[in-house]
């Protein structure tokens, strides 16, 4: 059983993952800005951390860093876009893995499949 954490301001598709991956066995929260994402994985560590790069009150990529450098350890951190054209760019290096939105139940499952 891992635990996994969905960062997106779009509150339906953060809730939609994480219904998901709970049926599929896992614990899941959600956060839907940047700031609590920050403070959720400052007190916990999750085994995935999906990330939406376009958030309201930050850039994922500036989240992505945040985590990394933090006091805790964590698993894998996935970069969610709407934008295709970021999938391959140089500054999306600091993610394990990019999905393009939205997201399928296949790519949900494959990422859970990794953790």
């Amino acid at each position: 059983m891992s635990k996994i954490l969905f960062v997106d301001d779009n509150r339906d598709a953060a809730d939609a993952l994480a219904d998901l991956a709970r049926a599929l066995g896992h614990v899941a929260s959600v956060a839907y800005d940047g700031a609590t994402a920050i403070q959720m994985t400052s007190r916990e560590s999750f085994d995935l951390v999906c990330l939406d790069v376009s958030l309201p009150d930050a850039d994922g990529r500036d989240i992505c860093h945040q985590i990394r450098g933090g006091s805790r350890a964590h698993g894998r951190i996935v970069a969610i876009t709407g934008y295709s054209d970021l999938q391959h760019s140089d500054d999306m290096k600091l993610f394990d893995d990019c999905v393009v939105k939205p997201v399928t139940v296949e790519q949900l499952e494959r990422l859970l499949a990794d953790v």
